[in-house]
């Protein structure tokens, strides 16, 4: 009987440690780079193959300009599609204002990410209703930290008074 029991815990000890980690979670994660500006990224469903994906993101930062002694501080929010693949996710966001270069790793519960980012910007200067020249700004490859947030409560507005249907 001592061997049954045995056999049974070690095949169930075998089977929790064949189960796969928790899946990926969807909601907003927000945290900051290592420079300390904050940095947040949706993660919802990929409506082409439905797969977790990061589908929007809102970053701040921080950015010295070449041949200057200027600190560019914006920050930008956009639209993104940049499905999550066995926890990670890569991408390099390209615009006329920004480049973001990034990449994450979700936690085995889903709950937290870490990553690196760098974010490349042009600036006027100088800072002046008659700028002279465009600064590029860089800001070095810096780590950032993201934990998954509690959802935002949802309300349903009351209706007011007597509802009347009319045909």
């Amino acid at each position: 009987m001592k061997s049954l029991f045995t056999a049974c815990g070690g095949a169930l000890l075998a089977a929790a440690l064949a189960t796969p980690a928790a899946a990926q979670v969807a909601g907003v994660y927000a945290g900051t780079s290592t420079d300390g500006v904050g940095i947040q990224f949706t993660v919802s469903t990929d409506s082409n193959n439905g797969d977790l994906a990061l589908t929007s993101a809102g970053i701040g930062f921080s950015a010295p300009c070449k041949h200057s002694t200027y600190v560019f501080n914006s920050g930008w929010g956009f639209g993104l599609t940049a499905d999550i693949v066995n926890k990670k996710v890569s991408y390099v966001a390209i615009d006329n204002y920004f480049v973001f270069t990034f990449n994450l790793t979700f936690s085995s519960d889903g709950q937290s990410a870490t990553g690196e980012i760098t974010s490349v910007a042009p600036t006027l200067t100088p800072v002046s209703n008659k700028p002279k020249k465009a600064l590029i700004c860089e800001s070095p490859k810096q780590g950032m930290t993201l934990t998954l947030q509690p959802p935002s409560a949802k309300v349903s507005p009351a209706l007011r008074g007597p509802v009347q249907l009319y045909r």
